[in-house]
């Protein structure tokens, strides 16, 4: 009550905060009537209702009790009546007897005419077998396991269920039982040929006899089901029954199934045909879509409710799932796994099940039941890509060995429509890979990634297998140069191979970046992803590209063998006295050149470039190693000229040699910074040197300060010091100038610590960019 009062104070708190509220303290009172008499009215209707619902409550309580009331005093009136009746079994004992001998009395009477011509009935049945009238037959089995059937009922009734009437009964038509299996066994003939039968192609009378055999199959059914419901009132089961020949029915097609999935394969020796399992499996599609069309023309002489083509389509499938997973796990060859795999990959397709004429849902058919569980078909992908993996190496390997053998037998390249030499490695590799890919393709387009990853992983292997080969033969030649007379036009095929490599690689990464966007995500085997495999064939081509530097600097690597003697000669004494080292060089230059020309347009230009770089750079690594010092202005002079006549006829050469449309601008001659030199070599007045040297700089602003120096310092007039000082405050000043890479190789080059010279220069820095060059003018 205190909570009541207290919120009650609360709401009139809140309600006279201010006191102009008072004056609405009337209204107040109004509203709190209103809704006090609205509060009681709705107590009251809550009452009035439950009171409502006890009155009806204890109505049906009196009406209950009154009715229990009257049913106990009907069921002690019928347990009064009902007092006299277990009396009477006793009484009616020799009735019931009675009874049951004349209703064995009266089977027997109506079944004497079938036991009297027992003898007779089976022999009609024999002829009508023998003629083919199993309807005919079956009429005459039916009456008589009829008769015998009414009699073993009749005995089964009869007190102490007597063994040996039942015994004997059943001995008396023991005759019957054989007639039921030959009706069988002839039966499961017709229906074992029930396609042949539906076609008429039987001898006979085909759908007829059919149809004859089925309808024998439904009263069968019919009879069982009697006895079936029977059984549960009477206890009571004829000799060999239920029979069930409509699940026979469907056993004895299933094995006729079975048989022509399986019978048809002829032959399965391997030594003997390569191709049994494709023929055996093209033989089996013929097969199973043949049938399925004759059973289409066989819905008519079955029930409906058998749904007789759907159960056939069930039944080739299930065989043909059966006989593919057995054949999946045998040990195949690779030939024969493709041949497996390529023809489940089409089995669904519209030469198979997805046929119009067969209208088969092969979708849905294969979803639910597909030929091979995903866990083996990904073994036999797996399988399969093993097998690819250990062929291509064996391929790699004899091609490899091949293609060696060639090399050391001194066989001449092939010289294609432009002069350039090749052999057959590339088309082979590449039509390996092709082939492969094609080959995939009829397995499964899922195992396509992995198989390009593996070429391309195997394909590496290859290329360095290759270069460390042919490496090797260039080492066997410089051992020995007159045992291999064909080492350059041999050197120059392998460099256009490595090209075409490059280039097919190049192509086919294109295909594979598009193939492999529209299939991205479709698969539902784990394979390489497609960076993946872009990453491993940038990887191949890189691997391509150092290879095909490596063979042309061992193209160039003979010229320097050539040329060294005659190079150490430049710019140095017996060069300034009139040596024919530059005319050599020059003479030798084009001579190689004949075969040289043969090289395709990119490695030419790369060797042509790599050349033309040494022997500049012999020049400036002459003046960095001061051969040659100047004791006069004469000399100098002499120097200058001499120079000039070298530059004139090492541009002469090289010109000549980039003359070709191919190698149009493509080649920059480095000729120029020995012109440039020569002017300061060549300088009269020593007060203009200052200016010169800043000229020069200006044009070579990464000209070496040391190297700057030595060449100052070979005038005479010239100390060390005094060069190296010059050198200094000229190249201070161009420092920030834009600089050409090339030429700063060229002066790096120069200034190298190596005692004596040999190739050293890096191709593929000129490589790339011709490859670009030539695939771009493509």
């Amino acid at each position: 009550m205190d909570d009541v009062e207290k919120s009650a104070l609360e709401q009139v708190a809140a309600m006279l905060q201010r006191p102009d509220h008072l004056e609405k303290l009337p209204e107040f009172r109004k509203r709190a009537e209103r809704k006090k008499a609205a509060v009681e009215a709705m107590l009251r209707t809550g009452v009035q209702s439950q009171l409502e619902s006890i009155r009806t409550a204890i109505a049906h309580l009196h009406t209950a009790s009154e009715d229990i009331n009257t049913v106990d005093k009907e069921i002690n009136s019928l347990r009064s009546k009902l007092k006299p009746f277990p009396g009477l079994k006793e009484k009616m004992k020799e009735v019931r007897i009675a009874n049951a001998l004349h209703s064995q009395y009266a089977a027997a009477m109506d079944n004497l005419k079938h036991i009297f011509n027992i003898n007779q009935t089976i022999a009609d049945t024999h002829v009508a077998l023998e003629q083919g009238k199993l309807l005919l037959a079956h009429k005459h089995i039916m009456d008589l396991e009829q008769a015998r059937d009414e009699l073993l009922t009749e005995v089964h009734k009869t007190a102490g269920n007597r063994e040996y009437e039942k015994n004997l009964l059943i001995t008396f038509f023991i005759k019957v039982d054989e007639l039921v299996n030959t009706l069988g066994s002839n039966m499961w003939y017709v229906i074992g040929r029930s396609l042949d039968m539906a076609k008429g192609s039987e001898s006979g009378l085909g759908p007829q006899q059919l149809v004859s055999c089925l309808r024998i199959v439904e009263r069968e059914e019919r009879i069982d089901k009697y006895y079936l419901d029977a059984k549960g009132a009477k206890d009571f089961m004829p000799p060999n029954r239920p029979r069930e020949w409509k699940k026979k029915t469907f056993d004895t097609l299933e094995k006729t199934v079975w048989n022509r999935v399986e019978g048809n394969q002829l032959e399965d020796d391997r030594g003997h045909n390569k191709s049994w399992l494709a023929r055996y499996l093209e033989t089996m599609r013929v097969v199973v879509t043949t049938d399925l069309l004759h059973a289409r023309a066989a819905i008519s002489c079955f029930p409906p409710d058998y749904q007789i083509y759907d159960r056939f389509v069930h039944m080739y499938h299930n065989c043909v799932c059966k006989r593919v997973r057995e054949i999946a796990s045998e040990n195949l060859e690779k030939s024969e796994l493709v041949q497996l795999m390529s023809w489940i990959q089409s089995y669904g397709g519209e030469d198979f099940l997805g046929s119009r004429r067969l209208q088969i849902a092969s979708a849905a058919l294969l979803q639910d039941m597909p030929v091979l569980e995903y866990a083996t078909w990904n073994k036999l992908c797996d399988l399969f890509i093993a097998m690819t993996k250990r062929d291509m190496k064996q391929w790699l390997a004899k091609m490899l060995s091949a293609e060696k053998d060639d090399w050391y037998q001194n066989v001449k390249p092939d010289e294609d429509n432009f002069s350039y030499f090749y052999t057959s490695l590339p088309n082979i590799l590449f039509g390996m890979l092709r082939d492969t890919v094609t080959l995939a393709k009829e397995v499964s387009v899922e195992v396509i990634p992995s198989v390009i990853n593996l070429t391309v992983e195997e394909f590496y292997d290859f290329a360095t297998k290759y270069q460390d080969a042919f490496k090797a033969y260039r080492d066997k030649y410089f051992e020995d140069r007159s045992l291999f007379p064909s080492y350059t036009s041999i050197m120059i095929a392998v460099a256009n191979n490595l090209q075409t490599c490059i280039e097919s690689t190049e192509r086919y990464m294109q295909q594979v970046r598009l193939s492999m966007e529209n299939d991205e995500g479709n698969s539902t085997r784990r394979g390489p992803a497609r960076q993946q495999i872009i990453d491993n064939i940038d990887k191949l081509n890189g691997k391509w590209n150092g290879a095909i530097s490596l063979a042309v600097e061992f193209i160039g690597q003979e010229v320097c063998e050539d040329l060294a003697k005659y190079l150490a000669e430049i710019f140095s004494r017996k060069w300034l006295v009139g040596s024919s080292s530059c005319e050599t060089i020059c003479m030798t230059l084009s001579d190689y050149f004949l075969d040289h020309r043969h090289l395709r347009p990119n490695a030419r230009g790369a060797l042509l470039a790599d050349l033309h770089f040494r022997i500049v750079g012999e020049y400036l690594r002459a003046i960095d190693k001061r051969r040659l010092t100047f004791a006069s202005h004469e000399e100098r002079l002499a120097c200058g000229e001499r120079l000039q006549k070298d530059i004139e006829k090492i541009d002469e050469v090289f010109t000549s040699c980039t003359e070709s449309e191919d190698l149009v601008n493509q080649f920059t001659l480095l000729t120029p910074v020995l012109h440039h030199m020569t002017g300061i070599i060549t300088l009269t007045d020593k007060g203009m040197l200052s200016l010169e040297a800043t000229s020069f700089g200006r044009k070579y602003p990464n000209f070496p300060v040391d190297l700057l120096a030595s060449l100052i310092a070979t005038r005479e007039d010239m100390s060390r010091v005094e060069a190296k000082s010059l050198a200094e405050e000229v190249m201070s000043h161009v420092q920030f100038h834009p600089k050409d890479e090339i030429f700063a190789q060229l002066f790096a080059s120069a200034q190298s610590s190596e005692s004596s010279w040999k190739p050293s220069i890096n191709v593929a820095n000129f490589l790339p960019s011709f490859v670009k060059l030539e695939s771009g003018s493509k």
